[in-house]
């Protein structure tokens, strides 16, 4: 990364806001974030080194990804915008992965597919489009590799892959499409992650791929990604003008392990 850039990290205080906030600072990049109560506590989130840089080095904004006037000044200036923001489920499933983090919280029950994944990304790319300087929007969309869960949680973000594709030429597009993503910050999602990567040796190594193959059961035998690798291939893809579109698994995989 020769050139240092500054990107505008939407919901830097998330589960993957977090790493990807972390990662351009190690880079050397300048980091804004905007989230609703503005700079993190020290107290709940200075769990490491990494941590603590966080809320010291990036530049927070409190404000409203629904509501432009509190966020539209801070666009200028910056190269990259990612949107971290999402809810999984509606009935409070950041509160279960939230179980041994102190400094986990959930989303305000109001939060639902349709405001957290889909509108708060379209407000925030309609504001980027209309910013000089602003090159690329990164969004963290999904694979469907969860099977039962509600279709309005990838239909919700397939729409905003729609708009941000219709609109390439005036915003270049990374629409990452992680599956299940782990990390020791959150302690539950390393058994999950561990019951996913079984699962995909069940289906791929033995006969039981052959019964569920046909089954929703089929969308789940997808690899498990580490939140720092998902976090490496945005910065690399922002980094690299030639990254532009969807990033299925390989594509994150392949992607986040570059060194640039």
């Amino acid at each position: 990364m020769a050139n240092a850039r500054r990107i505008f990290v939407v919901g830097g205080s998330g589960f993957v806001g977090r790493a990807i906030c972390n990662t351009a600072l190690a880079r050397g990049w300048e980091v804004l974030s905007l989230s609703r109560h503005g700079a993190p506590n020290r107290s709940t989130i200075a769990q490491s080194n990494a941590s603590a840089n966080l809320a010291k080095d990036v530049q927070w904004i409190k404000g409203d990804a629904l509501r432009p006037e509190t966020f539209r000044d801070s666009l200028a200036g910056c190269d990259a915008v990612v949107h971290s923001v999402g809810v999984l489920m509606e009935n409070g499933y950041k509160a279960l992965v939230n179980i041994g983090n102190r400094g986990g919280s959930s989303r305000s029950s109001a939060a639902t597919y349709e405001s957290a994944n889909r509108d708060t990304a379209l407000c925030v790319a309609h504001v980027a489009r209309e910013t000089p300087g602003v090159k690329a929007f990164a969004y963290i969309s999904a694979s469907d590799a969860v099977p039962f869960l509600d279709p309005r949680y990838i239909s919700t973000k397939r729409e905003v892959e729609r708009e941000l594709l219709a609109h390439r030429e005036q915003l270049r597009p990374i629409l990452l499409r992680p599956g299940f993503m782990f990390s020791p910050d959150r302690p539950l999602t390393i058994p999950m992650a561990a019951g996913v990567e079984a699962f995909r040796t069940l289906f791929h190594r033995t006969p039981v791929g052959c019964v569920l193959k046909n089954t929703p059961f089929a969308k789940a035998a997808t690899p498990a990604l580490r939140r720092e690798l998902v976090a490496e291939a945005i910065i690399n893809a922002i980094a690299n003008p030639q990254v532009s579109g969807i990033l299925e698994i390989a594509d994150i995989e392949r992607i986040g392990k570059l060194h640039q």
